[in-house]
């Protein structure tokens, strides 16, 4: 019931930062965000800071305004905070955020890509046309 879950490959951490940005645009806003940090702790599962963050012993932490991508978000929030918009851009900001931490940390370049489960699930889909 308390297990502690542990991310098996580098698309569960980038759904789930993901999930985590959506979550701190909306409720405490793109400039918040891009003054915080994420991190990785030792069971690879991304955390958000409003603060910045020293990486652990067993983790790494990337500062978003470091990162290209952020700096275009905030852009976009000042031009049209439209939500649908600013989910556009969510994704560009994961996509650093794992450049990053594949960059920084050699246990998440060790993980695979996608689960063999994700990748045999998405050969057998049905081609739509």
């Amino acid at each position: 019931m308390f297990a502690i879950r542990t991310m098996r490959s580098q698309r569960q951490v980038g759904e789930r930062a993901a999930q985590v940005i959506d979550r701190v645009i909306f409720d405490m806003g793109v400039d918040r965000l891009v003054q915080g940090s994420f991190a990785l702790d030792r069971h690879l599962r991304p955390h958000f800071s409003s603060a910045p963050v020293m990486p652990g012993r067993d983790g790494v932490a990337v500062a978003l305004a470091q990162l290209a991508e952020c700096t275009v978000l905030s852009a976009v929030a000042k031009r049209d905070p439209d939500p649908a918009v600013l989910r556009l851009h969510t994704a560009a900001v994961v996509d650093g955020l794992l450049r990053e931490f594949r960059a920084r940390s050699p246990r998440f370049r060790a993980l695979p890509i996608a689960q063999a489960d994700q990748r045999i699930a998405e050969r057998s889909a049905p081609d739509s046309k």
